[in-house]
């Protein structure tokens, strides 16, 4: 949050007109960064200038008092600005004066999460509530005898008769696919959470598991013109399969979920299953 006044702020003004646009503008770039890693004001003066900051420019902001450096000095409280940063460091001048601190931002989510349980919690009540008041439909002969064959197979073969979808993708993945879709823009992990439900409702019967780990393998290093819309385009095609009848294609084999190993532990990256590999694709009867 920038204050509405801040392009008359004397510290503004005291920055060389010659060189107060490109100051302020990497001011305004980093204070985004710190505000989404929530590093509670403190950059490291070489994360700066791998962002494109020059020595001039950093000296300019401290020297004005927009930022704080390990020789600077300052008198005001702790709940106003993070104070002096110890070296190869740089603070926000009174960052907390006008944005949340990591823990505030914690808090909020931590409540905002707690709520909606609570209402989850309200509306099953509810839904359970109704269900018992109305009387149960028996299942049609046809539903009966899909059901009678499903066990049939499933006690033959040992294996489920139809594969059985993951509509809800593993976190780790959500967050891999928004950050190649969105780079460092975004906060993967919120990203995710609010774009799940699009990705599901695009991707219908398919698995969307599946679909974002193929997705990713397939187009990590790929150059797309719109990720966005490649990504969606590419679950409205597995909606299309799953929609189809017949035998559906399943990914996996003993050793492996769905054909994938889990995932690499220092990286994040999915690992496809060297014995099934992605590809492969066993049918099994629906």
């Amino acid at each position: 949050m920038i204050d509405d006044a801040f392009s008359e702020h004397p510290k503004v003004l005291s920055i060389p007109r010659t060189s107060r646009l490109q100051v302020v503008g990497l001011w305004t770039l980093m204070g985004n960064w710190s505000a989404r890693q929530m590093t509670d004001g403190a950059i490291s003066r070489d994360l700066v200038v791998e962002k494109g900051g020059r020595p001039a420019q950093i000296k300019a902001l401290i020297d004005s008092g927009l930022w704080h450096g390990p020789d600077s000095q300052c008198d005001h409280p702790d709940d106003s600005c993070p104070g002096i940063p110890g070296k190869g460091e740089l603070i926000f001048h009174d960052w907390f004066d006008y944005q949340k601190s990591k823990q505030e931002i914690l808090d909020r989510r931590a409540k905002r999460e707690a709520s909606g349980r609570a209402g989850g919690r309200a509306s099953g009540t509810t839904r359970r509530g109704k269900s018992a008041s109305k009387p149960e439909a028996s299942a049609s002969p046809k539903t009966k005898q899909v059901l009678r064959e499903s066990f049939v197979v499933a006690s033959t073969t040992g294996e489920p008769p139809f594969p059985h979808p993951h509509p809800h993708p593993n976190p780790s993945m959500a967050e891999l696919v928004c950050r190649r879709l969105f780079g460092d823009a975004r906060d993967a992990k919120t990203t995710a959470q609010e774009l799940i439900p699009m990705w599901q409702a695009a991707a219908g019967d398919a698995d969307l598991d599946a679909e974002l780990r193929n997705w990713f393998i397939r187009n990590a290093d790929t150059d797309l013109r719109s990720p966005s819309a490649a990504l969606l385009g590419w679950l409205a095609k597995a909606a299309e399969r799953a929609a189809r009848p017949g035998p559906k294609p399943v990914l996996g084999c003993s050793g492996c979920d769905r054909g994938w190993l889990p995932d690499h532990p220092e990286t994040g990256i999915p690992r496809p299953c060297p014995t099934c590999k992605p590809h492969t694709r066993r049918m099994e009867a629906v």
